[in-house]
């Protein structure tokens, strides 16, 4: 068939392996038609992804890496041709012709990893990232507003809950959409914005969408959501997904009543929440601001798992179970969905997804060997450089972000990476060199690479419990934690803030909130989750996130962080922020101190503490009383100390007292 006529078949008939007589009834059927309209139509007549209206030609050249595998290439733009999602090739004036003003984005083209000898093609739709004189108008990407394209996205953490509730026995297996992109095809309207220039000065019309194109994710997503959703409402589940790669869980019939009547308790918290969109991302759940915890899932369960054992001949083993991949490939068959088989992972008790070994037996997650061995060599390729571009910052960063979702702590590693991102930002291209903090970081990094500890349990979620537990410091005093009745407290010793120039009051915060962490830890009843509250933002908020911008706060954080890590079992600590004037610990970091009877047990410092931090209940030291003499202490601090001072004597005298009289009793009773 001739391009022109091709072209003009297109525009009637848009290319896509879904069926959209079997949405249509599919999504009916489910009750899912208000939510996913424009799906139907879209299958019909192509989908309108905010592409702007083209004015005039505009064709930037391609990157010089076209030209160096130049056969890999045209291999790909034959392939686009026979399956039909590109038209041409055309000249430019006969393009110009039949669909007016046309703009294309550059080219590029890299091998895929892992020595295959396949290539991929990038397409850059946000060329040029500013208008100038040789190409006047902007980019594609630029004229669009993705939050109008949201979808849901399977986190590691809704992963992680899902996992954490099922039942025992459960099973997951994983499956990729083949070309998900290719599958959506554009309506005409979007097609001036899309073209391909070949190698040859020749041009293709691309039909369908595209990597690179800002609405993409969104667009791709928010069909893919509907096919999740159709799957849920046939009883197959639960199964998430991130982008095209889907994870399906199943859950032995023995157990799906009781899985159900879990569904069905959340249902009625996700129903009252309804559904929430965070920028391009939809999800169901509730926020709980007060804490920084997210309970989060990308449906709502409202449907239930249902048995469908009988609907197919199946083994034994798969007879143990609700559902199986028969019952996906006969769905799938249905709506067109078309599954990549070199990538599909069978119903197992352990899977690979999101880069990440999810080990559904044993309730742990861990980084893949592949990732492992792959972060190791950027690590070591970044030791061979003495200088960096913010690239090269940026790779590195997102990997080792990427791990911190299996070893939480990490994130407090990665801080000086941050800075550096900052410093290499202001000027991309300019080689940078990382100072020793950021070589410390990467031997951490590398240390925990190498003993396979990047490894997390996986842990069902717990009550959070409020023991009324708090605390507070002030720069003057010292520091107070109260949990309950009982209560410590520690004097700060004049001149920490000047121990290297980087400890302030945000410091002696996250320190008491590090010495309340030992202590409640210890507590023999404690739950594995438990509340914490503190009149700091930074330190509560920050620990939301288990990183903190302040060095030295930093520090505190990883020593937290390497210490519940270090207990025999789950132990999550969750912040929240309480106003100076409610926090009974206020009093305690100003001197007030509450009877010793109440006291909590003492507390082993750090080592890195024993320089800065005495014990409230200690007598003063020969420093802290030449400090007090010299005038170092603030007057109202000083006035606190002085009254603590003489009630310490007071104390004092009056045991001395008690001793001398115990003294004399017991005299006089042995000479009688």
């Amino acid at each position: 068939m001739a391009p022109r006529d091709a072209l003009e078949l297109r525009k009637q008939t848009p290319l896509t392996p879904y069926k959209v007589d079997a949405w249509k009834r599919e999504l009916e059927r489910a009750g899912l038609m208000d939510r996913f309209a424009k799906i139907p139509e879209g299958l019909i007549l192509g989908f309108k992804i905010d592409f702007p209206s083209i004015r005039t030609v505009q064709v930037p050249p391609n990157r010089d890496s076209i030209t160096e595998y130049a056969s890999g290439f045209d291999d790909i733009i034959q392939k686009e041709l026979r399956k039909g999602r590109y038209i041409g090739p055309f000249s430019a004036k006969t393009l110009e012709d039949l669909i007016g003003p046309y703009q294309t984005s550059p080219l590029s083209i890299i091998p895929k990893p892992g020595g295959t000898g396949k290539f991929r093609i990038i397409q850059n739709f946000s060329y040029p990232h500013a208008p100038n004189a040789s190409f006047p108008s902007s980019s594609i990407n630029s004229a669009i507003e993705t939050n109008r394209f949201p979808s849901t996205w399977g986190k590691f953490s809704i992963i992680y809950q899902i996992i954490a509730n099922l039942p025992p026995g459960s099973e997951a297996a994983t499956r990729d959409v083949a070309e998900a992109y290719r599958t959506v095809p554009l309506h005409p309207s979007q097609w001036p914005a899309s073209m391909i220039q070949t190698s040859d000065a020749q041009f293709c019309v691309d039909t369908c969408l595209a990597f690179g194109a800002a609405p993409s994710a969104g667009v791709y997503g928010h069909i893919a959501d509907a096919g999740a959703e159709i799957f849920r409402h046939n009883g197959i589940g639960p199964l998430d997904k991130w982008v095209d790669d889907y994870i399906f869980f199943r859950v032995r019939l023995e157990f799906l009543d009781q899985y159900n009547e879990y569904r069905k308790n959340w249902n009625q918290t996700f129903a009252l929440e309804g559904m929430h969109q965070t920028g391009g991302r939809l999800w169901f759940g509730q926020m709980c601001t007060d804490t920084g915890e997210l309970k989060e899932s990308s449906e709502n369960r409202s449907k239930p798992l249902q048995n469908l054992s009988e609907s197919s001949a199946r083994s034994d083993h798969d007879k143990l179970f609700g559902c199986s991949l028969e019952d996906i490939d006969r769905l799938s068959e249905v709506l067109g969905i078309i599954w990549e088989p070199l990538k599909d992972q069978p119903f197992q008790p352990s899977t690979v997804h999101l880069g990440f070994f999810w080990d559904i037996k044993n309730r742990s997650v861990s980084l893949n060997q592949a990732k492992v061995d792959k972060y190791l060599l950027a690590i070591h390729k970044w030791r061979k450089r003495r200088a960096h571009v913010l690239q090269d910052v940026q790779e590195l960063y997102r990997k080792l972000l990427h791990a911190c979702k299996a070893v939480p702590r990490g994130r407090a590693y990665l801080t000086n990476l941050e800075v550096m991102l900052s410093l290499c930002g202001k000027k991309p291209f300019l080689p940078h060199r990382a100072g020793d903090r950021v070589a410390e970081d990467l031997d951490w990094w590398s240390a925990l690479l190498q003993s396979g500890g990047i490894n997390r349990p996986i842990y069902p979620t717990v009550k959070l419990e409020d023991r009324s537990a708090f605390s507070d410091a002030s720069s003057g005093i010292g520091i107070g934690i109260i949990v309950g009745s009982r209560w410590r407290a520690w004097r700060l010793i004049p001149g920490w803030k000047t121990h290297n120039g980087k400890c302030d009051i945000g410091w002696a915060e996250a320190v008491a909130f590090e010495l309340l962490i030992y202590t409640i830890a210890a507590i023999p009843d404690i739950s594995s989750r438990v509340l914490l509250q503190g009149d700091n933002t930074g330190v509560v908020e920050g620990w939301w996130k288990q990183r903190h911008r302040n060095q030295e706060v930093n520090r505190v954080f990883r020593r937290v962080s390497e210490f519940t890590h270090s207990l025999p079992g789950p132990f999550d600590v969750v912040t929240s922020y309480v106003a100076s004037a409610d926090n009974p610990a206020d009093g305690l970091s100003r001197g007030i101190y509450g009877p010793t009877k109440l006291l909590l047990p003492p507390v082993k410092l750090p080592a890195e503490l024993d320089a800065f931090l005495i014990d409230a209940t200690e007598p003063f030291s020969p420093t802290e009383l030449r400090l007090l003499r010299n005038g170092s202490y603030s007057a109202p601090a000083a006035k606190l100390i002085n009254r603590e001072l003489v009630r310490q004597q007071a104390m004092a005298r009056a045991r001395a007292d008690r001793e001398e009289e115990d003294s004399i009793i017991s005299r006089t009773l042995s000479e009688g």
